[in-house]
């Protein structure tokens, strides 16, 4: 694969950047037919192994229709995290309280975070792999010293 490909669907843009984002900003509303576009992407960019997704929601709505379609059709087994760039006050309580329907409902537990820009969001993303790294490397010398 190459390192970036881009979709635009509407008004918004979708972008995978290797070797795991997939960077989408959103202008204007966004309605149920994009949100069927974003997940179709999510899930052939997952087929191989989870992603982070960043949505820059700055100068976009999203349609009840659309949070519901979303809440339905995210799946966990693809992400590794979700960042969302300029959430005011009401877009996070909305994604918060899709989110935590979602835990308890036992259908997507993924961590989500805010971000104010695209360097905040890249700087999440950034520590959010170096903790996986370590994480992994963690395990393989637990896994290595019950060998010995």
């Amino acid at each position: 694969m190459n390192g970036m490909k881009e979709w635009t669907v509407g008004s918004h843009v979708f972008r995978r950047e290797e070797p795991d984002l997939l960077w989408c900003t959103y202008k204007g509303p966004t309605r149920a037919s994009d949100i069927e576009r974003f997940v179709s992407i999510a899930r052939d960019m997952a087929a191989n192994d989870r992603v982070f997704v960043v949505s820059d929601i700055r100068l976009s709505t999203i349609e009840k229709d659309a949070r519901e379609l979303l809440s339905q059709s995210l799946r966990p087994e693809w992400l590794q995290g979700l960042v969302y760039v300029g959430a005011d006050a009401l877009q996070k309580a909305i994604v918060k309280a899709m989110m935590i329907a979602l835990y308890f409902t036992g259908k997507c537990k993924v961590d989500i975070e805010f971000a104010q820009s695209e360097q905040e969001a890249r700087d999440i993303i950034l520590r959010r792999r170096q903790a996986q790294q370590g994480a992994l490397d963690s395990a393989a010398s637990a896994a290595a010293a019950k060998r010995m």
